[in-house]
């Protein structure tokens, strides 16, 4: 209706067998807030991989919400790869197994990924760090939905990927990190009806290896849970998991600390004083300083470059210091050419 066109006229305009004249792009602009170069791109558009049918069907957001995530995704994507068309990220790190070379052994390929990476035993101090350092790149994101964690795609043409969630708690964050790290590793090619059991056991070994935390487990209560948490940098809800998994503490005790979990709250929400530090993703800011600092490029250089209107490169990619560098620049380029005219 905004447009001022039929239901039918706006189908054929998105298959492509119906154009737009100047007038209807120009509506088309202002009705969703993206320039006119932002529809006269030609690029690849990348459908959906094998560990995104996965998560696909495993969601209970429906079809038509989870579209729009992707279609969001898609557009992010395009975005990073053409700023990486401009800059050396240096050599991706991140291995691929197959999980049948490993008897299907979703933690002995995370041992495998942290020896490679030379993480030292004990508590994973920085997942966010460590993926990066691997040239992963870890993309902050307002899914709309709290059942959504985290979607993770590898491009033939770009580093890994990972969109995650960025209203969830730390301690989420990281185990969801490592989850979205095993599906990278070990489903790119051939994926098993077994993924999200296969990426939690990795996330798991990951974070918590067998090896290490099997002597913290022992005579678990909600309080030696909520002292291993700040130590451990997961939730008291992974710890238990963990507990059980590995048999060191029995099912009926296991029962019986969820049910306290549960009538305490925590299963929802775990004490606020016992919160992990936050980790922030920097690889993705480090990329757009490059261009800001020196390649020298102002907001409308960076919203041509992404073919977006600046308010949206403002709100996406740019923090405060960024935004008060390209403000002091485009004040001092005023200046010159006042005193240059």
């Amino acid at each position: 209706r905004r447009l001022g066109i039929t239901q039918g006229a706006l189908s054929r305009i998105e298959s492509g067998s119906l154009g737009l004249d100047d007038s209807g792009l120009k509506r088309l602009t202002g009705v969703l807030n993206y320039p006119a170069s932002f529809f006269r791109q030609k690029r690849l558009v990348y459908g959906l991989g094998l560990v995104e049918v996965f998560h696909r069907k495993r969601q209970s957001v429906g079809i038509k919400a989870l579209d729009k995530v992707y279609s969001l995704i898609d557009i992010r994507t395009n975005e990073i790869s053409k700023m990486l068309k401009g800059v050396e990220l240096g050599a991706v790190d991140v291995p691929c197994f197959n999980l049948e070379d490993y008897d299907g052994d979703a933690s002995e390929i995370a041992r495998m990924v942290k020896a490679k990476w030379r993480i030292p035993h004990g508590p994973v101090q920085n997942v966010t760090a460590c993926f990066e350092r691997a040239r992963g790149i870890v993309v902050p994101f307002d899914f709309e939905h709290n059942s959504i964690d985290a979607i993770s795609h590898w491009l033939p043409i770009l580093p890994p990927i990972v969109f995650i969630n960025k209203y969830i708690p730390s301690d989420r964050l990281r185990f969801t990190l490592a989850h979205e790290l095993g599906h990278i590793v070990m489903h790119q090619k051939s994926p098993t009806s077994e993924i999200e059991k296969e990426a939690n056991k990795f996330a798991a070994e990951f974070l918590m290896p067998e090896r290490d935390i099997r002597p913290y487990l022992a005579d678990l209560s909600i309080e030696k849970l909520a002292s291993l948490k700040p130590y451990w940098k997961v939730a008291m809800s992974a710890l238990l998991k963990r507990a059980v998994d590995l048999g060191e503490i029995s099912d009926r005790h296991g029962r019986t600390l969820w049910m306290q979990l549960s009538k305490s709250g925590y299963k929802i929400r775990e004490p606020m004083e016992l919160d992990i530090p936050t980790e922030t993703p920097t690889l993705l800011k480090e990329l757009i300083k490059v261009y800001i600092d020196d390649m020298d490029y102002d907001m409308a250089d960076l919203a041509q470059l992404l073919n977006l209107f600046e308010d949206e490169v403002l709100s996406v990619y740019l923090d405060k210091s960024d935004h008060q560098t390209l403000v002091l620049k485009e004040v001092d380029n005023i200046l010159r050419n006042h005193q240059n005219p």
